[in-house]
């Protein structure tokens, strides 16, 4: 199956499934990052603003420094979260923050989001690269993966640009 097969099956397959399900494993996941010795010492995490039915982090917001993904001139960049944030849907439908000050270099643990993860640790986006192309520039301490349980896979291509995770978390017990 192609990325772009596998993208779509997942996406499909993601938005069929059961929100109770999905709510049960959204904690499990939440849990086991809340765990993670990287994330307990990290003095900024880099999440994103879940979109539709996608893992939701929102509950970290409070626990630690956060930022969140803007798509500044066609390159990513993190916006430190202030308290009372406004955020705003981006031409691809993401919440974004709407202005605040870019901490990229400042990052030393960043969740980002997936469709598919490999058991290799390689994930498969939404297709457009943001995420590879900064962690090529900007690599935080610790990247870490968030996906459902169904959505980790055995394999798929690898190319050249994509950037390997440091770990996932499942939503699996």
């Amino acid at each position: 199956m192609t990325k772009k097969d596998l993208r779509k099956h997942m996406r499909e397959l993601r938005d069929q499934m059961d929100s109770a399900i999905l709510q049960k494993e959204n904690k499990v996941i939440l849990s086991k990052l809340e765990k993670d010795p990287y994330f307990k010492s990290a003095s900024l995490v880099a999440i994103f603003y879940p979109m539709g039915p996608e893992v939701n982090l929102m509950k970290l917001v409070g626990q630690r420094r956060i930022a969140f993904p803007k798509i500044i001139n066609q390159e990513l960049h993190f916006i430190e979260y202030e308290p009372l944030q406004a955020f705003a849907k981006s031409t691809f439908g993401i919440m974004e923050p709407v202005e605040g000050k870019i901490v990229d270099q400042e990052i030393d643990y960043m969740i980002v989001p997936a469709l598919a993860i490999s058991k290799s640790g390689y994930r498969i986006g939404y297709g457009k690269g943001y995420y590879d192309q900064f962690l090529s520039a900007i690599r935080p301490k610790r990247v870490v993966g968030v996906i459902y349980g169904f959505q980790e896979v055995e394999t798929f291509e690898i190319q050249d640009h994509d950037q390997k995770l440091d770990t996932y978390y499942t939503g699996k017990l």
